[in-house]
Formats: C-alpha cells, structure tokens, sequence
C-alpha cells in the first residue's frame, strides 16, 4: 500500500534533522523536531512538501501498476504439471463447465466433492504434449481403472480445460501385479514358520510390509527392490532374507515378466501383489 505524503514528508525530515552537518549548520541540539525548527512556511517545509507529493505520485502509480501485474498473473493459466494435476482431482462427473469471461478458463459454477470421481492423478510431459493417468478408488482406498463412461466424459472435461494446441493422452488402468519370490530367514522366538506372529497368528508381518511398500509408492512412481528390501527387513521377525525375483504384469499383458535392474514403474500408475503366501519362503537359516 502507498505511503501518504505525510508519511513520505516525515521519513524525509527525519534524515534531515539527524544529519549532524545539518544541525550544525542550522544550530541546532538535536533535541528538536522539524516542525518546532522550522514552521510550516518555511523554504524548507515547502520543498520537503513538494518531494513528498511528487514521491506519493510515483508510489500510487507502482502501486497501481503492481496490482494490475498480480491480477493478471493469478487469472492466467500456468500449464504446469502441478496445474494438470490440480485439473485431473478437480474433475466432476455429470457437471458442465461454464466459461469465466474473466479469465476464459472453463470452471465448475459450483464445488461438489461428491462428484469427484478421479482420486489419483499423474501427469507427463512429452514434449508439446501431455500423458496423463488417472484412477479411482476402491473401497479399501486403493487405485482403480475409471469406468468407460467416467473416462470418456473425463477426456472431454481435459480438451477444454487445457490450453488449446496442447495435445492430451488420457488413461486409466487397474495397478500393475508384483510377484516377489523370496526366501525370509525368521527368528523363531518371535515368528511362526508360515510367517505368521507367534504372539498373534492373523498378523504376518513379511506380507505387511511388502504391500505396505507397495500402497506407499506415490500414484504413477516406481517400484524399487531396494526400498522393498528395506521394509521387509524392518518388519518384526525378519533376521535376513534373499530376493530371489521380480515379476510384473500390467493389467492387460498376457504373462509376468522379469524385472531387469533395480526399478520399475508401472503401466497402471499403481501397484499390487500377488499371492505372497505362494511365493515367500521362511527358513531358519540362509
């Protein structure tokens, strides 16, 4: 907010009269005010008066012009990843758009959290382009494919949301199917050896971490066997293990295939295991 000339005067005045070379030109102790050394008629008062205006004239000015700036700014739409993003879990269904003649974005006349459909949302760059996967939300809070219907209304929502020009690829996929063979050596004392809790049967901890891990990747990251390793070995029981390998499936693949080097990241955006039981070995000593 601009100053006032008052204000602006005052500051002025208050270099002034601390200026030693200035006291001691006027005789003054230091002790005064300007408006009890000088009156307000004064050649001084009047010049002080007339820097303050010109200075109040150039602050409302930048001031004006600043407001206009963040105006302007906060209307325009930044195309960024997290713009798409904040798009993608804006998304309605059954809602129309209307134009803003302000901004001219199409937006919701209202919010209505019950209608938003898509809970998960990644977005790519491509270069001139956007990949974006989306998902829904199953009961146990896990991602889901958006139903044909929900997905097609969904591309439409996208086209006009976008800057125009940008091309957008939309998808939705069931999480891609991770199975793990390996072999937990388990401390007997405090562990079963099919990897249940001695102290309580229907918790099995190998199998918790494991999809703990797996539900804790970020929508549309990667798998890492050496984080997965990490969370295995810090479950309860677990003195050692040995990944012996990792097989992925994206929903509509045909077989698993081998997971080569350290990372993965899936088709689906998310991840899911399959059959633990079948597939981790316990022993006593590796």
């Amino acid at each position: 907010m601009a100053r006032t000339i008052k204000q602006i005067k005052k500051s002025m005045t208050d270099q002034f009269m601390a200026d030693q070379v200035i006291r001691d030109r006027y005789g003054l102790t230091g002790r005064e005010s300007f408006e009890s050394a000088f009156s307000a008629v004064s050649v001084e008062s009047i010049i002080f008066g007339i820097v303050a205006a010109a200075v109040y004239v150039l602050e409302t000015m930048f001031e004006a012009f600043r407001t206009e700036i963040e105006r302007k700014i906060t209307s325009a739409v930044v195309a960024s990843i997290p713009w798409y993003h904040k798009v993608c879990l804006e998304y309605q269904h059954g809602d129309s758009l209307i134009l803003d003649e302000s901004t001219y974005e199409y937006v919701y006349p209202a919010v209505d959290a019950s209608k938003r459909k898509v809970k998960f949302a990644s977005c790519r760059d491509r270069g001139g382009g956007i990949y974006i996967l989306v998902a829904g939300e199953d009961a146990e809070g896990n991602p889901t494919a958006l139903s044909n219907d929900v997905i097609t209304a969904f591309r439409e929502y996208v086209n006009r949301r976008k800057p125009a020009g940008v091309i957008a690829e939309v998808y939705s996929y069931d999480p891609d199917t991770v199975r793990i063979r390996m072999t937990v050596q388990y401390d007997p004392i405090v562990m079963n050896s099919d990897g249940s809790l001695i102290s309580d049967p229907s918790v099995f901890p190998v199998e918790d971490a494991v999809n703990g891990y797996l539900s804790g990747i970020i929508y549309g990251g990667t798998f890492n066997k050496n984080r997965m390793i990490d969370a295995v070995q810090a479950a309860e029981g677990v003195k050692d293990l040995v990944l012996d390998e990792v097989l992925a499936k994206p929903v509509d693949a045909q077989s698993y295939a081998a997971v080569v080097g350290n990372n993965y990241k899936s088709v689906g955006g998310s991840f899911r295991s399959s059959d633990l039981k079948a597939t981790i070995s316990y022993v006593l000593e590796i």
